[in-house]
């Protein structure tokens, strides 16, 4: 094995280029968009970067590229109360050698840095794709959701790693919340009640201020999340240059505030699945013609991600958090969306846990993100 650090401009092809030479084949793979890749892992560009260093790598067998990985560490990560660092990016044939020669790299750089533990497969945030698929291969990922074939788990547990934390994503189609609209009807009229008696207002997202709207996100992102393993605050410049692939995809009508007392309290969002376009760019390119097949097929997604709910402490117990997903999952059906994939929810949430099972969802996908010491 060669083992070779990724530093110049043909290296970094390599390593953008090899999801595209592994998966092309599998039908559940979705292809990346390679500008936002260059766009996510851009030093010069991405704010995330003025607290985080990283470093890159490739395997080869023979000349042939077998693998990649990236290795980081950042200083606002206050998760765990060990030193730690983290491991991303890593997409591998199925070859153990190959993964072990990455995992070795990785970790001697992250022991360099005074880390005492390694954590991942994460794409540098947990906003971002992250740990290996354990379930639900029968079903391709949706936006900003990892796929890893059935071999990842192999590759990482037979290199010593164990589990960290488990992620799940539940799964609802329009016939199931048509088939449940009497109960949905009276969960939605108690939430209701609850909350106009603590005086919250629910509305869409407005995005005629849409700076003004994000800092609010931003806000009850950071009070929120600081619960969730992994977590790390956001900063204003990371989320304003995260945000804006996303803004030119969503969908207003699925974004919901609550307001109360003049202050956001609490926020859904939900965004279209961009994944069912993508797999029809099967270069990862929008131009000269992808551009064309993203437009056309555009207007054809039935599917949504809803990606983040926070409601402010003080204001929890008072079905906001089911009201969300309430008013979400009925918009959609309005709309015409036919699936959505409520994701991710950590093993530790119990609250979104017994919501999920009161709505009917089903848990249909298992995410691990894995652990080892330096």
């Amino acid at each position: 094995m060669d083992l070779m650090g990724v530093s110049d401009r043909k290296s970094w092809e390599a390593f953008y280029r090899l999801p595209f030479q592994l998966f092309q084949g599998d039908p559940l793979w979705i292809p990346p968009l390679i500008s936002e890749q260059k766009r996510q892992l851009d030093v010069s560009r991405n704010p995330f970067f003025k607290h985080c260093t990283y470093k890159a790598w490739l395997v080869a067998d023979g000349g042939r590229v077998e693998g990649r990985i990236v290795a980081f560490v950042d200083d606002l990560f206050s998760g765990s109360s060990r030193p730690t660092g983290f491991i991303g990016f890593f997409e591998c044939a199925n070859s153990q050698p190959a993964a072990n020669a990455l995992f070795v790299a990785a970790k001697k750089w992250l022991k360099d840095k005074a880390v005492g533990q390694v954590c991942g497969p994460m794409n540098l945030s947990i906003g971002n794709e992250c740990g290996v698929q354990l379930s639900g291969f029968e079903f391709p990922p949706v936006i900003q959701m990892n796929y890893t074939p059935p071999y990842y788990r192999e590759l990482f547990e037979r290199a010593g790693f164990t589990k960290e934390h488990d992620m799940y994503a539940y799964r609802m189609t329009a016939g199931e919340v048509k088939n449940r609209e009497l109960f949905l009807n009276r969960l939605e009229q108690t939430g209701s009640n609850a909350i106009e008696k603590a005086g919250i207002r629910v509305r869409t997202l407005n995005l005629r201020n849409y700076k003004q709207e994000l800092r609010h996100i931003m806000d009850i992102y950071n009070a929120t999340m600081r619960e969730n393993w992994g977590f790390t605050p956001a900063t204003w410049e990371e989320m304003y240059y995260s945000s804006a692939p996303l803004k030119e995809i969503v969908d207003k009508e699925l974004v919901f505030l609550a307001e109360a007392d003049g202050k956001v309290v609490g926020c859904s969002i939900s965004v279209p699945d961009v994944n069912q376009v993508m797999r029809h760019i099967r270069d990862g390119k929008l131009f000269p013609t992808g551009l064309f097949k993203f437009l056309y097929y555009r207007s054809r997604m039935d599917g949504f991600r809803l990606i983040f709910l926070g409601v402010r402490r003080e204001y929890r117990l008072k079905g906001l958090d089911a009201l969300f997903y309430l008013h979400t999952m009925r918009r959609a059906v309005e709309l015409g969306y036919e699936q959505a994939e409520l994701s991710w929810i950590s093993e530790d949430n119990q609250n979104l846990i017994r919501i999920m099972d009161k709505i009917g969802a089903d848990r249909y996908k298992t995410y691990r993100m894995y652990r080892q010491d330096v």
